[in-house]
């Protein structure tokens, strides 16, 4: 199947609008029912549809204003799951402290699904979608790795493996619906992070062979994406974080980059470059027929990028990949989580953000 090559993206998530921040605080407090929580979200979805219509994007996404955060759709459509979301205390760039409720539940049953992953986005994106759809879900890797507490876990699961055999089930009979739906582009997110930062490594207490576990888990990706990929373009999203109070740290792609490029079966990398993770180097190992999507547009940072400073920086990695292997996109989503502190800019400014980056794309690649 001949796929359309987009030269702009975005990861998913949207900035909500405060109708539906009011409506979700409203729902919580118990004063408005589950049928009039999920009209607003409708209403919203809606809205986002004709916004990144307005500033010429090329795929759609609802803005995941359905979920509490980017990888919950996972565990609000499958039972097995604490209930409820742990708080965390984190430390700011600034020196200050915010507690953060974060949205990786461990596992401490056997997982069953309840109904679809994402079927809602999907029936309510192909009725009102102008264009061609995304649908993003969190990777089998990271649930795995995000999910599975040994000291909470081990009665369902021996092992995280024995947990990860049950997780790629449940994704990849979502991905063969989606394509059923009409979904042009599945994208899975963050299966490898674990990999590229010391930080993230002291953070979730891993000590393993790397480079033995990035292979296994290009293997456990590989199983999902050979389910669709002939039939839809498929993503993977390397986050580096983007809640306010912490990042994925700073190491650069170099180290993972071969055997991720030329062994994970994708058809597009989307990967963060807005901040001083390394130069462009590692692109020289893009194969031919697959594509880099420089994430050069900051979700976290408000101000407008210069364009000037985004065509010289495309520029500079066309020299390590050809620029027909080359698109352009933000470097994360811009709601990382549905509660008041889950976005780091305006809603306003996501859409001139993503008009300076159609508009910068026009210049590079007509």
């Amino acid at each position: 199947m001949s796929k359309k090559v987009y030269r702009t993206d975005q990861v998913g998530s949207l900035v909500r609008p405060a109708r539906l921040l009011d409506a979700r605080d409203e729902y919580k407090a118990g004063r408005i029912s589950t049928e009039a929580l999920a009209a607003a979200q409708d209403s919203a979805a809606a809205e986002l549809i004709e916004r990144q219509k307005q500033a010429g994007m090329e795929i759609f996404t609802d803005g995941e204003v359905r979920r509490d955060a980017w990888q919950t759709v996972f565990s609000q459509s499958v039972e097995g799951f604490e209930h409820t979301f742990p708080k965390m205390k984190m430390d700011r760039p600034d020196g200050t402290t915010v507690e953060v409720e974060m949205h990786d539940l461990a596992a401490v049953e056997k997982i069953r699904p309840t109904g679809r992953l994402a079927g809602t986005d999907a029936a309510f994106l192909r009725k009102h979608s102008p264009g061609p759809f995304k649908i993003t879900l969190p990777s089998p890797a990271f649930i795995a790795r995000t999910s599975y507490r040994p000291e909470r876990s081990v009665a369902a699961y021996p092992t995280r493996q024995d947990f990860l055999k049950d997780v790629i089930e449940v994704v990849r009979d979502e991905m063969k619906a989606l394509v059923r739906d009409g979904a042009s582009y599945i994208q899975l997110d963050e299966g490898f992070v674990y990999y590229v930062s010391e930080w993230v490594r002291a953070k979730q207490g891993i000590d393993e062979d790397l480079e033995g576990a990035l292979a296994a888990d290009i293997g456990t990706e590989n199983a999902c994406y050979a389910a669709v990929r002939d039939d839809v373009t498929v993503a993977m999203h390397l986050c580096r974080g983007s809640r306010v109070s912490y990042m994925h740290g700073m190491d650069g792609y170099d180290w993972l980059a071969e055997r991720l490029f030329r062994t994970l079966d994708v058809d597009r990398y989307l990967l963060e470059y807005d901040l001083d993770y390394g130069g462009f180097e590692a692109l020289r190992f893009i194969p031919e027929g697959k594509t880099a999507v420089l994430g050069l547009i900051s979700s976290k940072e408000p101000e407008l990028e210069s364009q000037d400073i985004l065509l010289r920086r495309i520029e500079e990695a066309s020299k390590y990949c050809p620029l027909e292997r080359l698109a352009l996109t933000t470097q994360c989503g811009f709601q990382a989580a549905a509660d008041r502190d889950g976005a780091h800019i305006g809603y306003d400014n996501q859409w001139r953000k993503l008009e300076l980056m159609r508009e910068t794309a026009e210049r590079v690649w007509g």
